[in-house]
């Protein structure tokens, strides 16, 4: 076998664990940076050291390494990756439903998505015409990341979708 696929695999599990060591940067301007920063503050100082950060990529990555031999694999990523959206399941799936499920029956019919109204449409539609214009969602996006446009629980205009998912 030639070195080059050798070489492969192994760079394929550096990008992929390169790619996890950046979620906590960009994760902390997402809609969970809030919870992440303050788990991995561990001496509440309102910073994050290199070492609170790592220490935070340890306890993400800890279970990764399934067959304990001190290197993670694709497969131990992906399967690990797996794991991890399988037990927030149905905390997504409820939250899906308090917005979607209108008639509160446990299930979210493609009915109930089709006729769903954002709650924070009136507020953005600034002329009152029943329609949202670039302007009028970028002003909308502006309010809601400055703090202003809050609407109850998980009801504020979502990061980058226009539809509240």
């Amino acid at each position: 076998m030639h070195d080059t696929h050798k070489k492969r695999p192994v760079r394929l599990i550096l990008g992929a664990i390169a790619l996890t060591a950046l979620l906590p940067a960009t994760a902390i301007a997402g809609k969970w940076g809030d919870e992440y920063f303050k788990k991995a503050d561990t001496n509440s100082d309102g910073a994050l050291s290199k070492e609170e950060m790592s220490a935070a990529r340890m306890k993400r990555m800890e279970n990764a390494d399934a067959d304990k031999d001190g290197f993670i694999s694709a497969s131990e990523l992906t399967e690990h990756h797996a794991a991890r959206m399988r037990a927030n399941e149905e905390k997504h799936f409820t939250r899906f439903s308090e917005r979607f499920d209108a008639d509160k029956d446990g299930k979210v019919s493609v009915e109930e998505i089709k006729k769903f109204e954002p709650p924070y449409f009136a507020k953005a539609d600034a002329n009152g015409d029943g329609k949202l214009t670039k302007e009028e969602m970028k002003a909308a996006m502006g309010e809601h990341h400055m703090g202003k446009h809050h609407m109850g629980k998980d009801k504020a205009m979502p990061d980058g979708d226009a539809d509240g998912e």
